[in-house]
């Protein structure tokens, strides 16, 4: 199940505007904003416009849960820097 307010958070998260996230996924503008308008109300996940959204923002990286929440995926590649338990006086810089 998704919903509007995920498919909004998730596409700030990626960074995307709502028109490259409509360019990405292929629907309009208008769809968009439509989906992005209904709040936390469940999106029908049958609807293909809602599942070609769902996959753009999959491809920019952002993962939707099994409930409310959704995630950036690190970048490949990406440097992570090191673990604030791994620092000492010699990596600490």
């Amino acid at each position: 199940m998704f919903t509007g307010n995920q498919v909004w958070a998730a596409r700030v998260l990626a960074g995307l505007t709502r028109e490259d996230a409509a360019e990405r996924a292929g629907i309009s503008l208008e769809a968009l904003t439509d989906i992005e308008g209904r709040g936390g109300a469940p999106l029908s996940a049958d609807e293909a416009v809602t599942m070609r959204l769902v996959a753009a923002l999959n491809e920019a990286g952002v993962d939707f849960d099994e409930g409310p929440g959704i995630r950036l995926r690190a970048a490949a590649g990406r440097d992570e820097g090191i673990r604030t338990e791994d620092l000492n006086a010699e990596n600490d810089g």
